[in-house]
């Protein structure tokens, strides 16, 4: 556990030097503030979070019933224990019924004031563990759900490789027809292709086997060590089976033999776009839940140590 911060009100400044002393002596670490006055108090609680708020309420001025009301207002998670004369049931019981977390009777008990206090900080932790374990998870909530509102929402980016001019007109004219929303690159080469691999990351990539300088199934293999998530398509010569065995072996998720069926191109295209999208949105949504996971650890153990804190 954190060191404690306290705040003590009381107008008797005998109170205010003998209970900080108590509670320097008696529990580790603990930074005690003190006001000799509620309006010094609301001052101090407005600049920070106290872990416990003792307070006196026979006060001249605004009365600690007053305070108490004032705290709730500001600090509603911060426990506070009223300082009551020998006697005052009934101001007891008004202090418990406005929200006090305990009461603590005149002449002071130092130990069972002390072990109420540390009951008070030790529940004030834990409730902001919980509270921060809630927040956590509405995060992974939000961030689920917006991973989950992508799929299909965005623009498919496709990027074509041929040497062959009148191809690289054709295809793209095709998808801009057939497929919605399609962007369209091209290369003219796999030096060029690998240049725009480099530089971005495609939902789908089509090329031709037979390129000069560089072929196709080299270009595959730099792919696939590059951006492994990709998925390519292959264009292969009528009857070529040997090249599309080697090409799928090798990892290509699948092949368009020439003469090129546009519907086919188009279905498998579409196919391997669709493949992409989900795959990159599990590993959006795995990586998600591992930072869930690890936030949400991170706080039980945060939990397991005020919950052993609360039981020395």
């Amino acid at each position: 556990m954190t060191a404690p911060h306290v705040l003590i009100v009381d107008d008797d400044p005998a109170l205010l030097q003998a209970l900080p002393e108590t509670l320097r002596l008696r529990m580790n670490g603990v930074t005690v503030d003190t006001a000799d006055s509620a309006a010094a108090a609301l001052e101090r609680i407005t600049a920070r979070d106290y872990d416990a708020i003792v307070t006196d309420i026979r006060m001249p001025g605004m009365d600690g019933l007053t305070l108490l009301a004032e705290i709730l207002g500001r600090r509603p998670d911060t426990p506070t224990l009223m300082i009551t004369g020998h006697g005052e049931e009934d101001l007891a019981v008004r202090a418990l019924r406005g929200g006090a977390y305990d009461f603590i009777q005149k002449p002071i008990d130092r130990d069972q004031f002390v072990a109420s206090l540390h009951r008070a900080i030790a529940a004030h932790a834990l409730n902001r563990l919980v509270k921060e374990r809630q927040l956590a998870l509405e995060r992974c909530a939000i961030e689920l759900e917006k991973i989950a509102e992508k799929l299909g929402r965005e623009e498919a980016r496709v990027l074509i490789v041929d040497d062959d001019p009148a191809l690289l007109q054709a295809l793209p004219e095709t998808l801009r027809l057939r497929m919605n929303g399609v962007t369209v690159d091209t290369a003219d080469s796999a030096a060029a292709a690998l240049e725009r691999i480099t530089a971005r990351d495609y939902d789908a990539i089509v090329t031709d086997i037979r390129m000069p300088g560089m072929d196709g199934l080299t270009l595959l293999a730099e792919i696939l060590g590059r951006r492994p998530d990709t998925p390519t398509l292959m264009i292969t010569g009528h009857g070529e089976y040997d090249l599309a065995l080697r090409s799928l072996r090798g990892g290509a998720y699948d092949f368009i033999q020439k003469p090129i069926d546009r519907d086919r191109f188009v279905a498998s295209l579409h196919r391997a776009i669709e493949a992409h999208a989900l795959n990159r949105r599990e590993k959006d949504r795995r990586s998600a839940l591992g930072r869930c996971v690890s936030e949400l650890e991170l706080i039980v153990v945060k939990l397991g140590r005020e919950g052993g804190a609360s039981h020395e």
